[in-house]
């Protein structure tokens, strides 16, 4: 596992609305900080950048094939609500959307056909709620080794069956590449790196581990034509 540090997002600059920390990782003071200007930017999802678009419609009709005989889902961190809002158009099921951040998920809270819920897996959720699959999209970074665990732990034992892991964070060590992630790391220790602290970085074979320690024993994996990866855990 590899931390990674970054300077913006969506093109708004970290440093426009807060001190950027190269040792702590953005939290969720960070994360309110951040969707606040993001909504300053954006007033729809029209206007997102197509590449982003693009991009998520990827997902979305990953998502879509594999769960094409499901009739009930949970999306688990959605964000801005983007892939949901697809899904949700050319499937015929119920999802549910979860969502810690108020200010991330201001689009997906107005939309009446997304049973969206402010919170955090599994507490926000009724206990009596049953689902035929889960997903997470671009969250896995934000989890040390002991927190990713305990959340495919929650899931498994949840029980949800059928978990997908889509848009992983991955890196691919080689040489040159440990020594830079070790010199920023250097930097970052004495601070001399001037970047936002963002996440992890798991290879393949890491992530592939983290669920075998979570209890999976029936992994499977692949990349989409965009060279994103994606994992899916099912119980046996």
């Amino acid at each position: 596992m590899q931390k990674f540090w970054q300077t913006n997002w969506f093109d708004i600059e970290f440093s426009s609305f807060t001190k950027l920390n190269s040792t702590k990782q953005a939290d969720e003071v960070f994360y309110e900080k951040f969707y606040t200007e993001f909504f300053k930017k954006f007033n729809s999802y029209e206007d997102l950048p197509e590449q982003y678009k693009k991009d998520k419609n990827l997902l979305v009709d990953f998502i879509l094939e594999k769960i094409k005989d499901y009739n009930k889902g949970l999306a688990i961190g959605c964000g801005n609500g983007y892939i949901e809002k697809e899904i949700i158009k050319k499937w015929g099921g119920e999802l549910m959307a979860v969502e810690p951040s108020k200010v991330a998920s201001k689009w997906i809270s107005q939309n009446s056909k997304i049973n969206f819920v402010n919170g955090y897996f599994p507490n926000a959720i009724k206990c009596n709620e049953n689902f035929d699959f889960a997903y997470m999209c671009y969250v896995d970074y934000v989890f040390d080794n002991k927190s990713y665990i305990t959340l495919l732990q929650n899931v498994k034992n949840y029980p949800i069956n059928d978990f997908l892991l889509v848009g992983v964070s991955t890196y691919s060590p080689n040489l040159i590449q440990t020594i830079k992630y070790n010199i920023k790391k250097l930097l970052s220790i004495f601070g001399f790196f001037n970047q936002q602290l963002w996440g992890y970085l798991r290879t393949i074979d890491e992530h592939k581990n983290i669920l075998e320690k979570a209890g999976y024993t029936n992994i499977d994996f692949g990349q989409l034509k965009n060279g994103v990866f994606w994992l899916r855990a099912k119980n046996d």
